[in-house]
């Protein structure tokens, strides 16, 4: 499966999931006991990235072609541009391929309504899939949804997805099967290593902090939050789920653990 990441220079949440994909040997420099926890993968032969010059958000865009290059053929776009350009996008990318087109919203401005709607149809139009993800770390598998099924299972990102074995009530190991676009879930499954289930929220929003989340602070309507906060939410039940098979069944637990019945 072939991905390519299209973005206005200086976008640096762009900029981290397309190192994150490719695992840049200095993608993440966060802790200072470093043992290489995300491992020696990577889908660099798999993925490319086309770079616009910058555009101010307000600007009127007559001619898109002026700003985007030739996109090279692949099968799923990911792509944060200014409107008026995204408006173009379902049409140039028809006859390269692409089956799939993501435009992740780290911000309440990343994309409107109206254009997601419009997104939305042109790409029905055209036998392409649309998705929105409200953090990309939010995007799920679905029913009849093959191409995005297919991408998720092929590069691993997406709504976060861990698997986690427990011994006398402390995390004893983590295998990150699904990360979150940024990579954080990485960097999450390290941290929570060795604690105790009671611990492991504030772990986890402390690691959601350090890392820190591409999400913006600013108030959401659609989400009726800031997607930063959304983003930890996803990230507190990703971890919760993979610790379901550890329920003690007790609902007057006293260990304060994430897995109450």
């Amino acid at each position: 499966m072939k991905l390519t990441f299209i973005y206005h220079e200086g976008n640096e949440g762009m900029e981290r999931f397309y190192n994150h994909l490719i695992n840049d040997k200095d993608f993440c420099r966060i802790c200072e006991d470093c043992y290489n926890c995300r491992g020696d993968w990577s889908y660099k032969e798999d993925v490319e990235k086309v770079v616009v010059p910058p555009v101010d958000r307000e600007a009127f865009i007559e001619d898109p072609s002026e700003y985007i290059p030739d996109i090279p053929r692949g099968d799923v776009l990911v792509a944060q541009l200014h409107e008026d350009l995204l408006y173009e996008i379902p049409y140039i990318i028809n006859d390269k391929g692409y089956k799939l087109l993501i435009v992740p919203s780290e911000s309440p401005k990343d994309l409107s309504l109206s254009m997601r709607n419009s997104l939305k149809k042109n790409c029905e139009k055209l036998g392409i899939d649309f998705e929105n993800p409200k953090p990309f770390c939010a995007l799920k598998k679905g029913e009849s949804r093959e191409v995005l099924n297919k991408f998720i299972d092929y590069f691993k990102i997406g709504y976060p997805q861990m698997e986690i074995k427990v011994e006398e009530h402390k995390v004893a190991d983590v295998k990150v099967i699904v990360s979150a676009p940024c990579g954080i879930t990485y960097y999450i499954a390290k941290r929570i290593k060795g604690k105790t289930l009671g611990e492991l929220k504030e772990e986890i929003f402390n690691a959601h902090h350090n890392y820190p989340c591409l999400g913006s602070m600013e108030y959401d309507k659609e989400l009726e939050d800031t997607i930063l906060h959304e983003a930890g939410y996803i990230a507190l039940e990703s971890v919760r789920r993979a610790l379901l098979p550890y329920r003690c069944g007790n609902k007057y637990c006293s260990k304060g653990c994430l897995i109450q019945p």
